[in-house]
C-alpha cells in the first residue's frame, strides 16, 4: 500500500511519523512538502506525551495550566472523587456555606503554578504528587523537525512530485465541502505568553471556523487544519490532529466500512473539540445541541455530560464551565450523606496537604 502525505509542518510530519511507525513493512509512506513550517508555538495536552513515548521522543517545555480571561484551568486532578462523586459537588456545598476559596485551591497543579514550582507526576496513587499532570509548550519548527526525523528513520521518504498513491493525506489544502461554524466561533484563540508555566490567551484571531463535511472523500483523507478550523491554540487543535492521525493508523480507511467509521468518529471528535472552544470564548446565545445539553445539565445539577470521542476530561469541562459563569444551581444530594461540619473539615485538610506539597516542590 502506498500513502502520500501532502502538506507541511506539524500536521504533515506527525501524520508521517505515526503512519511510518505503525505501518512499517505494510505501507510505503511518502511526504510531499508544500511550504516551510510555520514559525510559532504550539500547546499540547498531557495526552500527547503518550504518543511521544510511543515515538521515542521527549520534547517541549512543561505547562501546568491554561488561563482564559481571569480563570486558571489546571491540568491534572482537582480534589479527589469521594464516595463515587466528583469533587466539585463537595466544593459547591461548601461554597454555599461561605467557602471563599476557588476550586483550583484543591488542584496541586494550580497551586504549584501559583508558587513557581514543578515536579513530575508520581506513579504512587497514595502520594499527592499523583494528582499532577502537565501539558507542553512546543516550538512548531523544532517539533516538526523532530517528527520528521522519526518518520524518516521509520522508512518515510520525501518526494518533490506527486506520485500515484492508494491513499492521499491532505495536511495542507483548503477545505471544499465546508460546514461553517463562524456564528459560534467568530475568532480563534492566540497564545499571548507563558508565566509560571501557565499559558495565557487572547481570543481575537481571524478564523473561518468549521469542518469538512467528510474527512474522507474518495481516496483523500484530511487531517489537521485541512480537516477543521476551531482556533483552539490551547491544545485542542493539536490533540485533534493526534487523535485523527491515530485513528487513521488504526483504520486505514480504504474500504467502504472503514471510510464510514472513520468519517463518523472523526466528525464526533471535531465537534467535541469545537464545543470546548465555544464554551471558552465563543458565542453561547444558541450553542450546538450537544453543548447546550451539557451546559443545561451542569447548570441544573452539576453533572458533566461526557460524549464519545471527547478531547477534554471531565475536570477540564468543570473548570471551563465555572470560568464562563456557568454555575450549578444545586449539588448532588448524595454529598449530604456527610455532615456539613465533617465535610468542611475534610476539605480543609485536603487543601492544607495540597498547599504543603506545593511548597515543598522544587522551583520551576
Amino acid at each position: 500500500m502506498k500513502i502520500l502525505i501532502v502538506g507541511t509542518g506539524v500536521d504533515a510530519w506527525m501524520t508521517a511519523a505515526v503512519l511510518a511507525t505503525a505501518a512499517r513493512g505494510v505501507a510505503e509512506i511518502a511526504v510531499q512538502e508544500t511550504a516551510p513550517p510555520a514559525e510559532d508555538q504550539r500547546i499540547a495536552l498531557p495526552a500527547l506525551r503518550g504518543l511521544h513515548a510511543r515515538l521515542g521522543i521527549e520534547v517541549g517545555t512543561p505547562l501546568l495550566a491554561l488561563r482564559h480571561g481571569g480563570a486558571v484551568e489546571p491540568f491534572g486532578d482537582t480534589g479527589a472523587a469521594l464516595e463515587g462523586l466528583s469533587f466539585h459537588h463537595y466544593w459547591l456545598r461548601a461554597r454555599a456555606d461561605g467557602e471563599p476559596a476557588p476550586l483550583e485551591a484543591w488542584s496541586l497543579t494550580a497551586q504549584a503554578a501559583a508558587r513557581g514550582r514543578f515536579a513530575a507526576r508520581s506513579a504512587d496513587p497514595r502520594s499527592p504528587l499523583s494528582t499532577l499532570d502537565h501539558g507542553l509548550l512546543l516550538d512548531a519548527v523544532a517539533y516538526a523537525q523532530t517528527l520528521k526525523a522519526v518518520a524518516l528513520k521509520a522508512g518515510a521518504e520525501v518526494v518533490d512530485h506527486r506520485p500515484d498513491a492508494d491513499l492521499v493525506v491532505d495536511a495542507a489544502g483548503e477545505p471544499g465541502d465546508w460546514i461553517d461554524w463562524s456564528a459560534w466561533l467568530p475568532g480563534g484563540a492566540r497564545l499571548t505568553g507563558v508565566e509560571s508555566r501557565v499559558a495565557t490567551f487572547a481570543h481575537d484571531t481571524p478564523l473561518k471556523a468549521g469542518r469538512r463535511a467528510r474527512a474522507v472523500t474518495g481516496n483523500v483523507v484530511a487531517v489537521g487544519g485541512a480537516l477543521a478550523q476551531i482556533g483552539a491554540a490551547d491544545g485542542g487543535d493539536l490533540h485533534l490532529l493526534q487523535t485523527t492521525v491515530s485513528r487513521l493508523a488504526a483504520l486505514l480507511p480504504t474500504g467502504p466500512a472503514a471510510v464510514a467509521e472513520f468519517n463518523r468518529l472523526t466528525a464526533l471528535a471535531v465537534e467535541r473539540a469545537r464545543d470546548m472552544a465555544i464554551l471558552r470564548w465563543g458565542v453561547l446565545d444558541a450553542p450546538p445541541e450537544e453543548l447546550a445539553w451539557k451546559i443545561e445539565q451542569f447548570q441544573s445539577r452539576g453533572r458533566v455530560v461526557m460524549y464519545d470521542e471527547e478531547t477534554w476530561p471531565e475536570g477540564a469541562w468543570t473548570h471551563a464551565m465555572l470560568a464562563r459563569g456557568v454555575v450549578p444551581k444545586r449539588w448532588d444530594p448524595l454529598v449530604e450523606r456527610t455532615p456539613l461540619g465533617a465535610m468542611r473539615e475534610m476539605l480543609g485538610r485536603m487543601k492544607a496537604v495540597i498547599e504543603r506539597t506545593a511548597e515543598a516542590m522544587p522551583h520551576a
